[in-house]
C-alpha cells in the first residue's frame, strides 16, 4: 500500500479563492505531492476535496479556501486540518 504524505495545517477563509478551489504554497504542495486536488480533513469527520492552486503569497503553514465551501462543510476559519493529496478513493 502506498503511503500518503500528510501535514497538519491551518485552513483559512479567503474571498479571492473561487468555489471548489484551495490555494496552497507551491513548496508545500511539492512536499505533499499535491498535483491536482487536495483533501482537507478536520477532526477526522469534516472532509473536503478541493482543486489545488499554487499561490506564492500563501504561507507554508496554511491553505486558503473559499468561505462558501468551508461554511457548507462546517469548517470554521483558522481550523487545524490534515492536508494530503487526493487519491480519488
Amino acid at each position: 500500500m502506498e503511503h500518503r504524505i500528510e501535514r497538519r495545517m491551518r485552513v483559512k477563509k479567503n474571498d479571492s479563492v473561487k468555489e471548489g478551489q484551495a490555494k496552497i504554497n507551491p513548496q508545500t504542495a511539492t512536499q505533499l505531492k499535491i498535483v491536482d486536488s487536495l483533501e482537507v480533513v478536520v477532526a477526522g469527520k469534516r472532509k473536503l476535496v478541493l482543486k489545488a492552486l499554487a499561490g506564492a503569497d500563501v504561507p507554508a503553514s496554511e491553505i486558503w479556501a473559499c468561505p462558501d465551501d468551508m461554511i457548507k462543510a462546517g469548517v470554521a476559519d483558522n481550523s487545524i486540518a490534515t492536508i494530503r493529496a487526493y487519491s480519488g478513493s
